[in-house]
């Protein structure tokens, strides 16, 4: 009797339609949908989009079609080679809708590798090249807008000429706009940023020669987060007079965090989420109307001074701040902020009542759990109407001002 086995032909079987496939499928990408790989595309840098055009004739044009650019100094040795690649694509790209531009021209990489450079940080920044970059994307309808300059920028681009550029293109398309050390004034605000829903600053310096809103004029603007910002009036030297002012009838989330500024006056009807990461020792005037406020979180910096003479100034400074968002749900302070209110207590249980009437939940982030939180700031929070009985859970120190718990 012979015996037939089976499992070699069938070894042989699989391997030559796995080599049959693997011809039939060597280049299965480039027969995609090209909507489908300028999505593929979108995901990577600008210069690795232009290098897949030496792979065959077909990808030779793809990347002159991708609505997306992200054009990077970090990409490039020399900024010479910089300069001509954003021309070069600027020149050769097909005219179409951009839905999304990121232009880069900072240091911050090389800090974060450990390889800063004097001559890098020294070197020339081409401001004319940044308008004509941000002329093109205005000119194509550009949705979403990133520029991420250096401190460099601040010294040689001044505000009118950034306020200017935007307002020769009346009916601006932007929803979505990222700034990076860009000085910028109060005509910012006479721009046609119509359908701007979300502005992200950071490092910005907003020049004017008076205490003014300067987003007045962004009638759809719902997500505002400011870091590290200077407002500032050139027409005055006191650098008490520096002042944080917004109207958002629309805004419904706000972040700031580290803002180099002495007092606040915001107004937003419809915000439901607030954060704020300050120097309360420097928040000389504090005044928040947030009618429909959800949730709340603050952190607090240099703690240690409220520990001394001022204690009475600094309770006031949070008792101002509590009594801005008494509209809140859910109350989130950070462990800083807890060592904070335990070394002013007693200036608290002065209050006859919480400044909040509707608090559900308050997150209290500290390390060592409720046995690190005297009683008498709990009680403070808890002294609102009789109806309120809020949820107080300690939870370990987290970054996130939103964190519920990690």
């Amino acid at each position: 009797m012979s015996i037939h086995c089976t499992c070699c032909e069938l070894g042989k079987m699989g391997n030559r339609h796995s080599g049959e496939e693997d011809t039939s499928s060597a280049d299965r990408l480039s027969h995609l949908p090209e909507p489908i790989l300028h999505h593929i595309l979108s995901f990577l840098d600008t210069k690795s989009v232009v290098q897949t055009s030496v792979l065959s004739r077909a990808w030779n044009r793809l990347w002159k079609h991708v609505p997306v650019l992200d054009l990077r100094r970090l990409s490039f040795q020399e900024y010479a080679s910089f300069q001509w690649f954003v021309y070069m694509v600027l020149d050769l790209r097909y005219p179409l809708s951009l839905h999304r531009l990121s232009y880069r021209d900072n240091y911050e990489w090389y800090k974060q590798s450990g390889e800063e450079s004097e001559t890098f940080i020294s070197e020339f920044r081409d401001v004319a090249m940044c308008i004509e970059v941000i002329q093109y994307a205005l000119y194509y309808d550009i949705e979403d807008l990133l520029i991420d300059l250096d401190n460099e920028y601040k010294d040689i681009y001044q505000g009118d000429k950034f306020t200017d550029l935007f307002g020769t293109i009346s009916n601006c398309n932007l929803k979505t706009l990222e700034l990076t050390y860009v000085c910028i004034n109060d005509g910012l605000g006479s721009c046609g940023f119509g359908v701007l829903t979300t502005l992200n600053l950071r490092h910005c310096s907003l020049a004017s020669d008076q205490y003014v809103d300067f987003f007045s004029n962004f009638p759809s603007l719902k997500h505002l987060a400011m870091s590290v910002c200077q407002p500032w009036d050139y027409s005055n030297s006191i650098e008490d007079d520096r002042g944080l002012k917004i109207s958002g009838p629309q805004l419904l989330s706000l972040q700031l965090n580290y803002m180099v500024c002495y007092k606040m006056e915001i107004f937003a009807p419809r915000l439901k989420f607030f954060s704020i990461v300050h120097d309360l020792n420097s928040l000389v005037s504090i005044k928040l109307s947030f009618p429909s406020l959800y949730h709340a979180a603050i952190a607090v910096e240099d703690w240690a001074n409220f520990t001394k003479d001022n204690k009475e100034l600094g309770a006031q400074r949070f008792i101002s701040l509590f009594r801005g968002l008494n509209n809140a749900s859910y109350l989130s302070l950070d462990f800083v902020t807890v060592r904070a209110l335990g070394k002013v207590t007693e200036f608290l249980e002065g209050e006859k009542s919480s400044p909040f009437t509707k608090l559900k939940s308050l997150i209290l982030k500290t390390i060592g759990g409720r046995d690190k939180v005297p009683d008498e700031l709990v009680n403070y929070f808890l002294k609102g109407p009789s109806s309120m009985n809020p949820n107080v859970e300690c939870i370990w120190p987290c970054r996130e001002p939103f964190c519920h718990g990690c």
